[in-house]
């Protein structure tokens, strides 16, 4: 049984933290992401230090044995600013780091991914996203560790519910999450899922630990 860290993440942890959304952009996104990798990482590095503070509140790492980042996801709390996944001068960035023609590609992606957006604005569910775990490290329960983390940190706001975005062809992560207790309660349809990336929305009842 493999034995995990769990921890806020800090700012030393950016460049990890990059790599593991490079990776999660890879896995649900392929395509999105191309140029060389090492600027790829900048790239994504860059959106984290230019979110300021909001790119480490409520985000967690895993680290192994050897104490090495293996994994991170993040929670976004009711009334609390957003993660911006594309601040201001990522188009810059992106041109300087991987250059015109994989620039174009990402700028074509996320202007898609505008027709998808859920908008979390219900007041009584935490929101759970950027979770990713190395694919090297998969299959040995840090994902299930990160994931009860978030969810005790809910617990501990005595927020109800916790709720997830995942894409529409991502069946393996929404077997997972199912196994933890997430149940679908939104899907995209109609026009926005066919000019958009179709995903769908689980839920899952985050009970206080007196009733557990």
């Amino acid at each position: 049984m493999s034995t995990f860290t769990i921890r806020p993440a800090t700012s030393a942890d950016v460049p990890d933290v990059a790599r593991l959304i490079v990776e999660l952009y890879h896995a649900e996104l392929p395509g999105a992401l191309s140029g060389a990798r090492a600027g790829q990482e900048r790239l994504l590095a860059y959106t984290l230090h230019a979110n300021g503070a909001a790119a480490l509140a409520h985000r967690y790492v895993v680290c192994d044995e050897q104490q090495r980042v293996i994994g991170t996801g993040m929670l976004q709390f009711p009334g609390e600013p957003v993660f911006e996944r594309a601040p201001r001068g990522t188009i810059a960035a992106a041109l300087r780091e991987i250059g015109f023609l994989p620039t174009l590609t990402l700028a074509a992606v996320v202007a898609r991914t505008l027709f998808g957006v859920y908008r979390h604005d219900d007041p009584q569910s935490a929101l759970i996203h950027s979770v990713v775990v190395t694919a090297a490290a998969r299959g040995h329960g840090a994902g299930q560790a990160l994931m009860a983390t978030l969810e005790e940190q809910i617990r501990a706001r005595a927020i109800p519910r916790a709720r997830l975005q995942v894409l529409a062809s991502n069946t393996g992560a929404q077997r997972f999450y199912h196994r933890l207790g997430y149940r679908e309660v939104w899907r995209l349809t109609g026009w926005r899922a066919r000019l958009g990336w179709p995903s769908l929305v689980m839920e899952k009842r985050i009970e206080p630990h007196s009733a557990r």
